[in-house]
């Protein structure tokens, strides 16, 4: 991934709610860009529509030159599973999975082959360093909420995507996590060139971010 672009995005939802309009946005690889806003301003929707999650009702979303509103599902789950991560507001981990097993999971996905030996060696090394290690074969029912939510970090950093798309992913955990998870993004930024996109009001962000856009009622406020 060279570069991903939003160009004049609008979405509306039923009912004539538009979540956001006008928004251009560029994201260049290595890059940590921060989408900041208060809840309802429309960075959960942007975050979606850059990550292919849903379709823009007007507008561009465009990497390394190719449109990609009009493919369809089948060819964006390949681009999602080759190149997107994700960090979910909501956690999404099956239940009847244990910890390490909802975190090999996207790898054994995209690998299709049966590297199970590797895979788990690579998730207890991001449970340990997430301080998770004792409860890799715990059930997500037995989890705290923080903790659920450092098991979705690191699912999502599992497969060394290019880039990573994160909704408010400190929402939930304690300082301590935090402070990791911060870490962790300025290691794989700087030694591994992953780009990061990251939906938040959380300011603390704003100290590791290259580019930050300031979203308002769906459009953007500023840039910095």
């Amino acid at each position: 991934m060279n570069k991903l672009k939003g160009e004049n995005l609008k979405k509306v939802y039923s009912r004539n709610v538009v979540a956001i309009e006008n928004v251009d946005i560029e994201i260049e690889k290595r890059e940590i860009v921060v989408i900041f806003g208060p809840s309802g301003s429309g960075k959960t929707t942007l975050l979606n529509l850059l990550g292919l999650l849903d379709k823009p009702t007007e507008g561009n979303v465009i990497l390394d030159d190719m449109v990609l509103n009009n493919i369809d599902e089948k060819k964006a789950g390949e681009i999602r599973n080759r190149k997107f991560g994700f960090i979910f507001q909501f956690f999404y981990l099956i239940p009847e999975l244990t910890v390490v097993e909802n975190i090999i999971l996207p790898l054994w996905i995209k690998e299709k082959r049966a590297k199970l030996k590797q895979f788990y060696k690579n998730a207890e090394e991001l449970l340990k360093s997430f301080d998770l290690i004792k409860k890799k074969d715990f059930y997500p029912t037995q989890l705290s909420g923080g903790e659920n939510q450092r098991v979705a970090i690191c699912r999502s950093l599992i497969c060394e995507q290019e880039i990573i798309f994160a909704d408010e992913p400190t929402g939930s955990i304690d300082k301590f996590s935090s402070e990791i998870f911060f870490r962790t993004i300025k290691k794989l930024n700087e030694e591994k060139g992953t780009t990061f996109v990251i939906a938040t009001h959380n300011e603390n962000f704003l100290q590791i971010s290259s580019k930050v856009v300031y979203l308002k009622e769906g459009k953007i406020e500023k840039r910095s």
